[in-house]
């Protein structure tokens, strides 16, 4: 019977990049400052084709860490490869970064709220709520969150097609053409955040013990479908971030884009529809909300995961830490800054070059370390 439960609570890699994918998605529609702002420029638009090259190289890296050890988290691949000790000192550093992480777009959660249609509110009431919404979520198993997460995935697709095509009526073409040679170092600066963005998704194999590679059943090359599902979701997470840069550069061109604090939010508001549909203003902050929901939800299950392994805590005892978690979060989101402008250039300036160190270069030294021990 316990057999039966451990299989039931799986999730497949379909469902894991699906909540990946909100993660990213979540990630481009954060309040835009000055210091976020840098980054964007007329050939921002295809900086998502040049982040993806060294992303597939990543694909085949944690292919490679889950050839062997596809029953395993990524919390135990570490200990397995470095040891108790050491690998307990790593994972204590994921730890930090994924709170910190989590609490930034807690903050920026509530900060879209109070800049878009309630200015009079403390952004803490937001963050509170979601913050419930999300420790229910992790009460729960996972595999009903990703369920939840693949009907959502449907629906808010559906809707950011939809407001795209009707964006596309207003796109200056001058805006976002033409681009050239003397463009390259802009589209490189510009892919820098993505590839930041794009390297958490090493986090996901933190939820390793739960993810069915392959059915029921494992085979010698399960882990082949998790380099063609990933490779398959990063090209339609790429091509999402190609249509967003296209919508919010092409309406508002690239000065402009700058200086908006949710640009996003203002394509939304200002797209105006005949018919049933009115405006798009309402389809945006839902589907914001719901994508940060599952993005936070998505980051607790990996806190958990972390959790688990870094205080060898047996079976689900980590969810009932999730409260005091919950908690540490909350205060995190408060004392990261002052303001909008103090929070984004924390993340751009720490957290983005650690999500790179942790996401993208640490898989390779692990990869690297396991393989000189012959474990990986």
């Amino acid at each position: 019977m316990d057999k039966i439960n451990k299989t039931e609570r799986k999730i497949s890699i379909r469902q894991v990049m699906i909540l990946f994918f909100f993660s990213s998605i979540s990630g481009i529609m954060r309040i835009t400052t000055p210091e976020s702002g840098k980054f964007i420029s007329k050939s921002s638009w295809l900086s998502p084709i040049l982040a993806l090259l060294p992303i597939f190289i990543l694909i085949f890296v944690l292919n490679k860490l889950t050839e062997k050890h596809n029953d395993k988290s990524l919390a135990q691949i570490i200990e397995t490869v470095f040891g108790k000790i050491i690998g307990k000192i790593i994972l204590f550093v994921f730890f930090l970064h994924v709170l910190f992480f989590t609490s930034f777009f807690l903050r920026n959660f509530g900060g879209k709220f109070i800049s878009s249609i309630f200015p009079n509110i403390s952004p803490m009431f937001f963050i509170i709520i979601l913050l419930l919404f999300a420790l229910f979520a992790v009460r729960k198993n996972i595999e009903s969150f990703a369920r939840f997460s693949e009907f959502s995935f449907i629906i808010i697709s559906g809707v950011f097609i939809l407001a795209f095509f009707t964006a596309l009526f207003h796109i200056n073409p001058t805006n976002i053409y033409p681009v050239t040679y003397y463009d390259a170092a802009d589209i490189l600066k510009s892919s820098i955040p993505m590839i930041s963005l794009w390297s958490l998704l090493t986090f996901s194999l933190f939820l390793g013990d739960n993810i069915r590679y392959s059915g029921k059943l494992k085979t010698d090359n399960t882990t082949d479908k998790f380099k063609r599902t990933a490779t398959k979701f990063m090209l339609i997470i790429a091509l999402f971030n190609i249509l967003s840069l296209v919508a919010v550069i092409g309406i508002f061109n690239a000065e402009t884009a700058k200086n908006i604090s949710m640009p996003y939010f203002m394509i939304f508001k200002s797209i105006k529809s005949v018919g049933i549909i009115q405006s798009f203003e309402t389809f945006f902050i839902i589907l914001w909300a719901v994508t940060d929901f599952i993005m936070i939800g998505y980051f607790m299950f990996i806190i958990t995961k972390i959790f688990k392994t870094l205080f060898a805590i047996n079976g689900d005892n980590a969810k009932l830490f999730m409260f005091p978690i919950a908690f540490i979060l909350l205060i995190l989101a408060y004392i990261i800054g002052e303001n909008n402008y103090e929070t984004e250039y924390f993340y751009t300036n720490i957290l983005s070059y650690s999500s790179i160190i942790l996401g993208y270069v640490f898989p390779f030294v692990l990869l690297g370390v396991g393989k000189i021990r012959k474990i990986l």
